[in-house]
């Protein structure tokens, strides 16, 4: 019996018994000690030593958490040596000295993280023990390094707020594979020099593209660090461009309503003896608000169908269309604008793969954005002008080749790789309720997201792993704080 229950147990050590078992409501009990010997021989000395009583301490173990909760009764033998004195307990091979938990513990704990949408808390309530005992667990086995720079990268920062200076931490991606390289704790300049300046020369040669959006540190990366390589401004930064100065207009539409709406409700307070303060939107501005897609969207993305819905707000029945034309007449430059946006929506599809020819039809645009009577894209002219290259650069395309060397796709270089990633540190924020810890959330992110990460073979101790962080205090049971 012994046998089978130390094998579902998962405790290997051939030298004990369990010498009790008992179930009491969902928690298991087990108590476990040392097979009867004649002898214990003393390490120090070689002489035989006597024993001196039984020190009994729980320890949690692991393996059935998830039908229950497995408190094992540790019973040692203590040992005394006449001849020289020394002390010692029987030790177990699953439990190390004065740990609370089997060693088999921080395995679990581990792989429980390796979805990024589980909280230590969760871990801490699902295996009976603390979220700090989790977190420290953690820091301890897992320290990822940073993986060797490929010949395309992929940068974007992700907003995670650790604090004042860290606001906004920096993702580097390989876009072959996926993978994370690294995770800084934010894109200032010096953050940037110091990482870059880290890695060796050659590596660096060895990059032959960065993609990234239109902040200028990035695209000085190749001028500073990467001789070989070329920047790419990835085409969706420059499409989100122009649709937030799109979504700026049509609020500024938004607001000319809302105001005729109010100075309409104000008159209708003086005639009538009233002091209403709010009324419901108009149905302008619920058009505004609702159907602002029309313009938003690009025009291959809309589902047109002339299958009717009712629309309570407006109470009538509504398709596609008639949406479509209800929000374009409520400005005179609606239409154009949607045409413009268009134009270049067709111009960054049409070229994939021919920069030549994509270079010709980019000046064309750009002139006649520049002669616009739309502010905007006389601005969004300027930005094409000042970033031609980069944008052009973004028709690049590169074959992926299976193991068999055959050609399987042709992919455009781009950071949509990055894009779908970076819904992942916002999950795991949004799930810890905030992140503090830049080294844990590094390392969280790297753990959940990479093909073979691998432990320490060594843990870090307690120290190492608090270095840069603040000691904690006592905990003072029962005080009240007087006000």
């Amino acid at each position: 019996m012994d046998k089978g229950i130390l094998q579902l147990f998962s405790i290997s050590d051939s030298d004990i018994i369990i010498s009790d078992y008992s179930e009491l409501g969902n928690c298991k009990y087990i108590t476990v000690e040392k097979k009867p010997g004649d002898t214990h021989t003393c390490p120090e000395c070689g002489c035989n030593m006597r024993s001196k009583g039984i020190y009994a301490r729980k320890v949690k173990h692991s393996v059935l958490q998830g039908i229950g909760n497995l408190m094992i009764n540790l019973r040692q033998k203590k040992w005394h040596c006449p001849n020289c004195n020394h002390y010692e307990r029987d030790s177990f091979g699953f439990v190390e000295p004065y740990k609370q938990t089997t060693t088999l513990m921080p395995y679990m704990i581990i792989n429980e993280l390796k979805d990024i949408n589980m909280t230590a808390t969760e871990v801490a309530l699902r295996y009976n023990i603390s979220d700090t005992y989790v977190h420290n667990t953690f820091m301890r086995y897992v320290n990822l390094p940073r993986l060797p720079l490929t010949d395309i990268i992929a940068i974007d920062e992700v907003y995670l707020n650790f604090d004042h200076k860290n606001r906004y931490a920096l993702v580097i991606m390989d876009f072959r594979t996926s993978q994370i390289l690294d995770i800084l704790p934010n894109h200032n300049k010096d953050t940037l020099t110091s990482f870059f300046n880290s890695i060796s020369k050659d590596e660096r040669d060895a990059v032959k593209y960065i993609v990234s959006d239109m902040y200028n540190a990035y695209l000085n990366l190749p001028r500073s660090f990467f001789k070989n390589a070329i920047s790419i401004v990835d085409s969706f930064h420059v499409i989100q461009w122009i649709n937030n100065k799109i979504n700026i207009y049509i609020n500024t539409v938004k607001k000319k309503y809302q105001k005729e709406n109010d100075e309409l409700l104000e008159k209708e307070n003086y005639e009538n003896n009233r002091n209403y303060q709010t009324k419901k939107d108009s149905r302008e501005v619920y058009i505004l608000k609702n159907f602002k897609w029309v313009l938003l969207s690009n025009i291959d993305n809309i589902y047109y169908s002339f299958k009717r819905f009712k629309n309570n707000f407006l109470n009538q029945y509504l398709d596609t269309y008639q949406k479509e034309n209800l929000f374009l007449s409520l400005d005179s430059n609606f239409k154009e604008i949607r045409e413009l946006k268009e134009k270049y929506i067709s111009f960054n599809n049409e070229y994939i793969g021919d920069s030549i020819h994509a270079e010709k039809a980019l000046d064309s645009l750009i002139k006649e954005y520049s002669s616009s009577h739309l502010r905007m894209f006389r601005e969004f002219s300027g930005l094409l002008k000042k970033y031609k290259y980069p944008i052009l650069a973004a028709f690049t395309t590169i074959t992926t080749v299976n193991i068999d060397g055959e050609v399987e796709m042709i992919r455009r270089i781009s950071n949509g790789p990055m894009e779908s990633f970076n819904n992942k540190p916002k999950d795991l924020k949004r799930n810890s309720n905030g992140v503090a810890n830049f080294e844990y959330t590094r390392n969280r992110l790297l753990w959940a997201t990479r093909e073979a990460p691998s432990i320490l073979a060594i843990p870090r101790d307690l120290k190492a792993i608090h270095k840069d962080g603040k000691i904690r205090g006592h905990y003072k049971k029962g005080i009240e704080k007087e006000h």
